[in-house]
Formats: C-alpha cells, sequence, structure tokens
C-alpha cells in the first residue's frame, strides 16, 4: 500500500539506454516506443548505440493499493518528444512526450496512451536530479476521484500545458 497516496511527490527518473534488472518494468512497458527510437537513430546513420539503445529516459509515479498498481510513465527521446518551454538560466527543458497509464488488477491489465511532460536538463544528460526548490515534476494520487494529478514547476511557477488529472478508469 503507497502510504498518504494523496501527498505531491516527485516523480522518478530511470535511464533505459542501458537497462538493468531493476529497469524491466519501464523499459517493457516502453519497448515499442525505444525499439521505434533505435530504428530511427539507426536510419539516420547513427551507429553510436550498437550496445543498448539509443538515449531514452523515463519519469514515473507508481500508486500499490491491495491487489491494484497503477503507474503513470513518459519516455523521453528526442525523437518523439517536442520542447515546450526553456529555462536558459538553468538550462531545463519541458517536453511534451508519450505517457502511459498501466494499471494492473492482480493478473489482470490494461495500459492507455496519452502525452504528458518530461522535466529534462538541456546541458548534462544522464545523472539528472532537479532542484525541487526551483523545478520538480511531480504527481499525487486523488482516492475520491481514483484519478493520478501531475504537474510541473519550472522557475517556481507551474507549467500549466503540463497539469493534468488522469483518471485510472475510463468512463
Amino acid at each position: 500500500m503507497t502510504p498518504a497516496p494523496e501527498k505531491w511527490r516527485p516523480v522518478v527518473y530511470r535511464d533505459l539506454q542501458i537497462p538493468g534488472p531493476s529497469d524491466a518494468p519501464f523499459a517493457g512497458i516502453w519497448a515499442d516506443m525505444i525499439a521505434k527510437n533505435n530504428r530511427r537513430y539507426a536510419a539516420a546513420g547513427d551507429s553510436r548505440f550498437a550496445v543498448g539503445n539509443a538515449p531514452a529516459r523515463e519519469a514515473h509515479f507508481v500508486v500499490r493499493g491491495g491487489d491494484k498498481v497503477a503507474m503513470v510513465s513518459v519516455l523521453n527521446t528526442a525523437t518523439a518528444c517536442k520542447t515546450i518551454t526553456v529555462d536558459a538560466a538553468t538550462n531545463i527543458n519541458v517536453k511534451m512526450c508519450p505517457m502511459r497509464l498501466a494499471f494492473w488488477q492482480g493478473p489482470r491489465g490494461n495500459v492507455r496512451q496519452a502525452q504528458g511532460c518530461y522535466l529534462e536538463p538541456g546541458a548534462q544528460p544522464g545523472r539528472f536530479s532537479p532542484d525541487p526548490a526551483y523545478a520538480v515534476s511531480y504527481a499525487s494520487y486523488d482516492v475520491a476521484e481514483k484519478a493520478i494529478k501531475l504537474g510541473v514547476i519550472l522557475a517556481h511557477k507551474a507549467v500549466e500545458q503540463c497539469s493534468q488529472i488522469v483518471p485510472l478508469y475510463q468512463k
């Protein structure tokens, strides 16, 4: 059970370029898009990524309760995302990228597609951990509405295009 699911938390980032065992759920949910990204790099003649994947990073939020698990995941690749805003002072980009909601109840699961925001460093990829006092992607779970809330703060202001509510159940 996720303690205090309604509390806002920073999302968790994963590098999927050379995924390890703990990255399997995230690499698995994005296997088709990672393969497509790899093909696009190869078609452009970029062979730097013969081992592993072309650059791919993911941000996610997971909530658990009983036999139910819900995960929102946003995949950041150069070939699938569009920059929507840049903070020149810190060289942080906010990008609109593919997003998936995966929901499992016991052995059954389903995945829905959408778009979501990804907070990305502009100059120094690799181990990115934004300063939450200045920039952060965050999420919470609204128990009453059965929905995951998402948002991004950049330069101490909400990025409005990134504020969204993702219901677990379609009506």
